[in-house]
């Protein structure tokens, strides 16, 4: 049913309004006018009407490609902001991981190692390292920038 209104829809209104036309031109002119003349009237006026509507469509056209940008710059904001607090709860887990070993050593054995300690330090400074490195991408829009905090690069 859509596809018919929008056929008869054009169809309909432009017969309706070069009947108006042709009709106006008749009373108006009183029929003073050659056949030519009545043909180069037809012509600037369908050729007018044509323009109108060829800049309509074009204004209607570039207002729907720049809502389609806009959307497809949404998208990939929100695609980039995914991979970002994917790649920092990775990080951050991987921490957090660390923090448990070195609670159930403490818990065993009463103690930490030195070994755990330094570790612990190493970690710390590797998390640091990350989310660092991660806030310094260049282009985060790549989900290709963020395979170095994976491991094997892959996420």
């Amino acid at each position: 049913m859509r596809i018919l209104k929008k056929i008869f829809l054009p169809f309909f209104s432009m017969a309706v309004l070069m009947t108006l036309f042709q009709s106006g031109k008749f009373y108006l002119l009183q029929g003073t006018y050659t056949i030519w003349q009545s043909h180069v009237i037809t012509i600037v006026f369908t050729s007018l009407i044509a323009t109108i509507v060829s800049l309509l469509m074009v204004n209607r056209t570039e207002k729907i490609e720049n809502k389609k940008k806009e959307l497809e710059l949404r998208e990939s904001k929100i695609r980039t902001l995914q991979i970002t607090m994917f790649t920092v709860h990775h990080i951050v887990n991987n921490f957090l991981n660390r923090l448990l070993l070195i609670r159930i050593e403490a818990e065993e054995e009463g103690t930490i190692s030195q070994q755990t300690l330094e570790k612990l330090e190493t970690d710390i400074s590797d998390v640091s390292r990350k989310l660092v490195a991660l806030s310094e991408l260049e282009h985060p829009e790549n989900p290709e920038n963020f395979s170095q905090f994976f491991p094997q690069g892959g996420k």
